[in-house]
Parts: structure tokens; sequence; C-alpha cells
């Protein structure tokens, strides 16, 4: 019996869209797929504060979900971190449980990367991939704080774009699947906008394998 949890850390206000467009679309292809699933926000999080760290939760399961009614990802499997900087200083991936998989947008390798993760003990595999270079977003890592002046990714205003995944989430969806298979890679790629960036990261991302034995 099949049962992911997956938690996406993205930004308060200026990175909403992202990480709305990676647990709406992998549940929604959970559900062609004749899996149960749920997408949900996370106000815990205050995500009316600009770059505030900020939770997008999705659940799969071949079965009917029996914490349907709880609001947070109490143990998730599969960790997405929207903005490299959030790698430093925290528990994000608190929870865990054993053969995790954790992917972050960054320009950098997972050999180095892995010096800031806390507690990879539990992860089997850590993803990176250089969302924002395949997505034609370089600026990100230079005008983070120019995005908090951007105001049309705020909950209850207009999206930057009413598709899905134009942009940095892209190439993370694929990530996501590719290494996971939470989901059908065929049954995710036809509702992504920029198909491109996404096909790119299927080749891009690199992978550092920890505990296989966990997984």
């Amino acid at each position: 019996m099949a049962y992911t949890e997956l938690s996406v850390w993205t930004r308060g206000m200026i990175m909403d869209k992202e990480g709305r467009d990676i647990v709406n679309s992998i549940s929604a292809s959970g559900r062609l797929e004749g899996k149960y699933t749920q997408a949900m926000e996370n106000y815990v999080d205050n995500p009316d504060r600009t770059n505030a760290p900020t939770r997008k939760y999705c659940r799969v399961s071949d079965s009917v979900i029996e914490n349907a009614l709880t609001y947070e990802n109490d143990n998730p499997n599969i960790v997405v971190l929207v903005e490299q900087t959030m790698v430093k200083g925290w528990d994000y991936m608190r929870g865990m449980p054993p053969g995790g998989t954790l992917v972050i947008n960054t320009h950098y390798t997972p050999d180095y990367m892995i010096r800031f993760v806390p507690g990879p003990e539990r992860l089997a595999q850590l993803v990176c991939v250089d969302a924002a270079k395949l997505a034609d977003h370089k600026w990100l890592y230079y005008r983070l704080g120019e995005l908090g002046l951007d105001r049309l990714s705020t909950e209850g205003a207009a999206e930057r774009s009413e598709l899905v995944a134009p942009d940095i989430a892209a190439p993370l969806i694929a990530a996501v699947v590719k290494t996971t298979g939470i989901v059908k890679m065929e049954t995710i790629e036809p509702m992504i906008a920029n198909i491109a960036a996404f096909r790119a990261a299927l080749t891009e991302l690199h992978i550092l394998q920890l505990n296989p034995a966990a997984a």
C-alpha cells in the first residue's frame, strides 16, 4: 500500500505560484492515474509575509487517505526547496522517515549542498537541478530582493500566468517525478507549460545517492 507525502518549501508572496504548480500538478496527475490525492496550502507559515518560508503540500495514496483532515504533512517522504538559500540553518525535513528525497533548485552540485542539509542520514537521495537556468531565470540568484516588490503572486491577487508551470516549477516537477516515480511522466508532462525546461531537467539534474538501503 503506497502512500507518499510531498512538502514544497517556497517563499511567501513571491514564489507562491511556483509551489502551488508543483503540488497541484502532481496531485492532479495522481487522480488521473486512479490514486487518492490531496494538495493544499499552509497558513501556519504565514505566507502573507514577503520572503518568509512557507509550505505547500501534496499527498498521493493507493487507498483512501486516512489523515485527510490533518492540515500538515507530518512525515514528508519528498521535500522540495524552490529557492536554494533555504537549505541553511533549519530543519525543513522534520518528520521525514528514512529513505527520503530532497530536491533543491540550485546551480551547485549535490556534493556541495549536502554539507548544509540537516540530518542527511534520512535521505536516500539528494537531487539538485538548476531550475532557474533551465527556465531562463538566471536573475533569480541576484534579484531575490526585487521579487519582494512583485504582488502578482500574492494570495488573492492575479497570477503572473494562468498556465501550469510556465517557469521554474517545470524543471522541479520533472526532477521530482523522475527521481521518485510519485506519478507517471506521461501523465504529468501534458500539463506543463514550459515543456522545454521540463524535458531539459530530465537530463540536467544531478543525483547524489546517500542511503539506498533505507529507500
